[in-house]
Formats: C-alpha cells, sequence, structure tokens
C-alpha cells in the first residue's frame, strides 16, 4: 500500500493497483496528483468537496460519497458518480472494499468515514469527526488510522489520542492540520505516551510517498 498526504485531509492511495483519492480540498496541488480511479469524499464542505469535480473530469474518476456530495457532483455535471450511507460496504476491484461509517460532525448534513481493506491491510479515514463511542466497534481492527488533530471542527489533540486509544490500530498519521489550521504533533505523541499507548505516530511530509 502506497499511502501520499497532499496536505489537511486530502490523501492518496494505491492499493491493490487501485487508485484512490479522498478528500481534495480546494486549495491542493491538483498537478501533483496522477491516476485516480476513484475519489471519496466524506462530506460536503468545500476544505473536503474542493477540487473534486476538476480531477474527476481531468482523471475521469468516480466520484463516491453520500448524499450531499451525490447531488453536489450531479450538480457539477459529474456523470461518474455514486452514493453511499453510513454502514453500507461496496467492494471496487482487485479485492478492495470501502465501508462507509456515519461519524459525528454535527455542522455537516451527512459526515461519513471509509474504511478501506484488501486482504492483508485495514485503513480508517473518518474524516472531521469527533471522539464518539461508534469507535470501540473497531477495536483492534484497523492498521493505519488517519487522525484530526486540529481542533477546529473536528478532534483536537486529546479527542484524537481518545480515538487511538480506544482503536488501538498500529500505526496514526495525523491530519486535518497546516492548510486551514494548525496541529501539534509532539503534543499528540506525548500525550499518547503519557497513557502508555504505544503505537507508531507517523508524520508525513506533503506529497512524500509512504508505503507500507
Amino acid at each position: 500500500m502506497k499511502i501520499i498526504w497532499y496536505g489537511h485531509a486530502c490523501f492518496w492511495i494505491e492499493i491493490n493497483g487501485v487508485k484512490i483519492l479522498i478528500d481534495p480540498y480546494e486549495y491542493v496541488n491538483d498537478d501533483a496528483i496522477d491516476g485516480i480511479d476513484y475519489i471519496l469524499v466524506t462530506h460536503e464542505h468545500i476544505d473536503h468537496y474542493g477540487k473534486t469535480p476538476l480531477l474527476a473530469r481531468l482523471r475521469d474518476a468516480t466520484v463516491i460519497g453520500p448524499k450531499p456530495v451525490y447531488l453536489m457532483a450531479i450538480s457539477d455535471g459529474i456523470t461518474k458518480v455514486m452514493e453511499i450511507e453510513g454502514g453500507q460496504e461496496i467492494e471496487l476491484e482487485n479485492r478492495v472494499k470501502v465501508r462507509a461509517i456515519f461519524v459525528e460532525h454535527p455542522s455537516s448534513q451527512y459526515p461519513l468515514g471509509y474504511i478501506i481493506s484488501n486482504e492483508r491491510k485495514t485503513l480508517f479515514h473518518p474524516g472531521d469527526t469527533y471522539y464518539s463511542p461508534i469507535f470501540k466497534n473497531f477495536r483492534g481492527k484497523i492498521d493505519i488510522l488517519f487522525a484530526p488533530i486540529s481542533g477546529r471542527s473536528t478532534a483536537n489533540v486529546r479527542e484524537a489520542a481518545n480515538i487511538v486509544e480506544v482503536i488501538r490500530p498500529k500505526i496514526v498519521i495525523p491530519m486535518h492540520y497546516g492548510v486551514y489550521s494548525e496541529g501539534n504533533v509532539e503534543q499528540l505523541i506525548k500525550e499518547l505516551r503519557e497513557r502508555r499507548i504505544w503505537v507508531l505516530v507517523k508524520v508525513l511530509e506533503v506529497e512524500k510517498p509512504f508505503e507500507v
């Protein structure tokens, strides 16, 4: 699996040869993003939907998202678009599965997170969210967790640590900081160490690939 962070909550993932882009925000460097089969959008806010219409056209990608995103994409002239609901799981190709999880983000009409998996690894992008008891359902089942840390319309460092503590992933990749807001990665690491939660916190550099 290859992961590239493009800032904020935007990630490009290649898994079993399937290329997935998540939440391309309005300022993302679209010229740097090449090869997209699917665009997953967690919710309708511009810092997540942003350049979805442009990249869908440029890369001939299929857009997948909750009903508000589906309607926005249709309105923007995107024809390759699929609606997904919380609790629904779809299979793409090459044994890659995407499961939609309803998350806590009160300012969104229908916020989702996505669990992406193949036969070896499971990755969870929770979108914009705060701590929720629903995360207890995924304890020990997630290899890689993208954790929002900014505290701006999403979890702050302490809440992110709560999510990590409950889920217990193998790798945590901080997100949702550095573009619209700041986040203290070192504080997250300190918080986890104080709680004796020994997970790998992998801090990605923008546009630098990480293979796992």
